[in-house]
């Protein structure tokens, strides 16, 4: 059985599940603040008064995510951040959702990443 645990929904659907909710957005040389996510639309979204598009960001993490079952743990190399471990939660149509915990952050990151920004996933090793 595979460790890829995955849906046929795609990033726009996936951001749907999560309207009126507070998410951030990171792409090369922009990094929003938390902000509340208005609108999802074919191509874009709208996050307070700005409009983005979602395959454009390196990631996009939702906020008030509660935690939910376990995933396995991951070695993600992405081409914006090199490698890093974590905790992959689901594979969708065109994005992962994974589980992250930063030594900046104070609790425990659920995030989205295009597989745009995704060179590959590995099983880490235990």
């Amino acid at each position: 059985m595979s460790f890829l645990h995955s849906t046929h929904m795609d990033l726009l659907e996936r951001l749907t599940l999560h309207l009126k909710q507070d998410i951030a957005l990171q792409a090369e040389d922009f990094k929003s603040g938390a902000g509340v996510l208005n609108q999802v639309g074919k191509r874009f979204i709208r996050m307070d008064e700005r409009y983005v598009v979602p395959a454009s960001m390196q990631e996009i993490v939702l906020f008030d995510i509660p935690k939910k079952g376990a995933g396995s743990r991951v070695n993600v190399r992405t081409t914006y951040a090199g490698t890093f471990e974590a905790v992959l939660l689901c594979t969708g149509a065109d994005f992962v959702e994974l589980r992250v915990n930063r030594a900046e952050e104070e609790e425990e990151l659920v995030i989205l990443i295009p597989f745009s920004r995704i060179v590959g996933i590995e099983r880490a090793r235990s």
